[in-house]
Order: structure tokens, then C-alpha cells, then sequence
């Protein structure tokens, strides 16, 4: 058996050599390449995507996050006499999430709008394409119906809200 009890290691705040300022940079900081720390072009992480990499990217999740809305749509909870369309509601969150998620990610403002179109066009389709769709139903008699009609204002307003965010937020990007 050893009699002699290992080291004691203080934390790194215990001690005054572990203490830093937080204003001036440590030491593996200054060593960062020197073309990251210039500030006479845009570096690396502030160029945006091409554009058929934003389109791609605009176009595919607009089919993934309009499919999914579209079925969730119509999810409406009947209480005594009243109904709740919860479904719309969470629909066009998800909705205006992916077309502010597409437009500030390619930092371009008509893929913003590319998801709603996408929407759109699978919303049009599973309503008229086919007679009798249980999917959208577009009739003023019944509460499914209503939430169907209103789908489509809910998509407008998801893409108008994306597109003005988007552009508000990439005019302020670019008066830094």
C-alpha cells in the first residue's frame, strides 16, 4: 500500500491563473488563421448557397412540410356544440416555421415562399384533382369543410408572413 495521497487538483476558478477576462481573448484564440480574423471581405460563414442548392432545398421541404400540414389540417376537437380546429392551427406553424427555416438558412427571400407554393399545389390537388376527397373537402356545410376552405387562407398568410419576415431579417443582415 502507498502512504503517499495523490495530488489535489483545483478547479480552474479556484485559482487566480484560471481566471480570465472575458474581454480579452485567450491565448488559443489570437493563434486563429489570420485570413478568419480580417475584416476586408465576407468570411466563410456569410456566404449564402447557390441558387440551385436553395431551390433543392426550398422545393423539397416545401413537399416534405406540406404533405405533413395537409394531412394535420383537419384535425378539429369537438366540444359540446363547438369545435376547436387545433390542427390548422399547428399546420400553419409548421408551415410558416419552413418557409422562415428556407429563407433564412439560403438567405434568399423567394425561398421563403417556395414551401406555401408547395403547399399549395398538394392542397389544390388532393381537394379538386380528385372528386370526393376525404383529404381537403371544400364545403361550407360542415366544420371539416370550413377548416378545408380556410387551409387555403391559412397557406397565404403563412406565405405572406414568410416572405416579409425573410426580407425584414436579411435587410437588417445587411445594414450591419
Amino acid at each position: 500500500m502507498s502512504t503517499s495521497s495523490p495530488q489535489r487538483r483545483e478547479a480552474p476558478w479556484a485559482s487566480p491563473e484560471g481566471q480570465r477576462s472575458y474581454e480579452t481573448p485567450a491565448t488559443d484564440e489570437l493563434s486563429a488563421p489570420d485570413e478568419e480574423r480580417t475584416t476586408d471581405g465576407p468570411r466563410a460563414s456569410d456566404e449564402r448557397p447557390g441558387a440551385a442548392s436553395s431551390a433543392l432545398t426550398s422545393v423539397l421541404t416545401g413537399v416534405l412540410v406540406g404533405a405533413v400540414a395537409t394531412a394535420m389540417h383537419g384535425g378539429i376537437w369537438y366540444l359540446d356544440g363547438w369545435w376547436l380546429p387545433w390542427g390548422l392551427v399547428f399546420s400553419g406553424a409548421l408551415l410558416l416555421c419552413a418557409g422562415l427555416w428556407c429563407g433564412t438558412s439560403t438567405r434568399r427571400v423567394w425561398a421563403a415562399a417556395v414551401p406555401g407554393l408547395a403547399t399549395y399545389l398538394i392542397a389544390w390537388a388532393t381537394a379538386y384533382l380528385r372528386q370526393g376527397s376525404a383529404l381537403v373537402v371544400t364545403q361550407w356545410s360542415a366544420p371539416i369543410g370550413v377548416v378545408g376552405i380556410a387551409w387555403f387562407v391559412v397557406v397565404f398568410l403563412a406565405v405572406m408572413a414568410s416572405v416579409i419576415v425573410t426580407g425584414r431579417w436579411l435587410a437588417r443582415r445587411c445594414t450591419r
